[in-house]
């Protein structure tokens, strides 16, 4: 296999589920034209509030199907490692990402960023405001993740690594995953958060864990973090995010402690 093969075999997940957004995008705008009687995208938007999710959901179900047995041949052309991780170990790993990650979201937040890419506020954050609990719970919290870790670590991150080595495809899955977010501010959320779920992949050599790890990730910015705005009047306190980091930090030392121990008896 040439380079230029091997570059192209590790980059067509991501090139898939984008053209499959894509794809689905543009049919659903038109047939949503259609009923509502407008063709400007932003007008659709603003009459179709729950559009987007139904994108996503859409693009999300197309992908685990059509993808599925591509990831499965992955599966037994790249194989991982499985360390055979309990339950305590998987709880450990979820928690550590979900409070990782919410600090850093929350730290890109406070930084002010936001003002110099606005990108983010005006096309990203709205797609996620007022939307319909069930189905940001549906498309975010359960088929996004399993969706997005099948094609960034089960697939993407196997082929790289393979082909460059695990340190290149740790790096490589961060970067695709935060590029196929398509906004700077969540480029940076994304990129450090697909470094810890393809670091979690490796170490596991489970992608459940990383959807789970996802999820929980997930849901804590669908159903925690509005829920600590609310108590605190719209913000989350300094010490509610050291607190998150102390645990974040204490998961993942326990968690290297237990694997280590558990490596060393088998």
């Amino acid at each position: 296999m040439t380079k230029r093969q091997k570059i192209w075999d590790v980059l067509f997940p991501m090139v898939f589920i984008l053209l499959c957004m894509a794809a689905v995008t543009v049919i659903m705008l038109l047939v949503s034209g259609l009923l509502v009687g407008e063709y400007d995208p932003e007008r659709i938007y603003e009459k179709a509030r729950t559009l987007p999710m139904w994108i996503s959901i859409v693009t999300f179900t197309l992908t685990l199907f059509l993808q599925r047995q591509n990831y499965q041949v992955d599966s037994m052309r790249f194989p991982l490692r499985n360390v055979g991780w309990t339950a305590i170990d998987r709880i450990l790993a979820c928690v550590c990402v979900t409070f990782a990650g919410h600090v850093w979201s929350s730290l890109i937040t406070r930084s002010g960023l936001e003002q110099v890419f606005t990108g983010y506020v005006r096309n990203a954050a709205p797609a996620f405001e007022n939307q319909n609990l069930m189905l940001l719970i549906i498309g975010t919290v359960i088929l996004g993740p399993m969706a997005e870790e099948m094609i960034f670590r089960g697939m993407l991150y196997r082929r790289a690594a393979f082909y460059a080595g695990t340190k290149a495809g740790v790096v490589l899955s961060a970067l695709c995953f935060g590029v196929y977010h398509g906004n700077a501010i969540q480029f940076l959320y994304a990129f450090g958060l697909g470094f810890l779920l393809t670091f979690l992949y490796e170490r596991s050599g489970e992608l459940r864990v990383s959807i789970a790890a996802h999820m929980s990730v997930n849901a804590w910015a669908v159903l925690g973090d509005p829920l600590i705005r609310k108590v605190f009047n719209g913000s989350v306190p300094i010490y509610c995010l050291v607190a998150e980091a102390v645990a974040a930090v204490l998961c993942f030392v326990v968690l290297a402690f237990r694997t280590k121990q558990e490596s060393s008896l088998k």
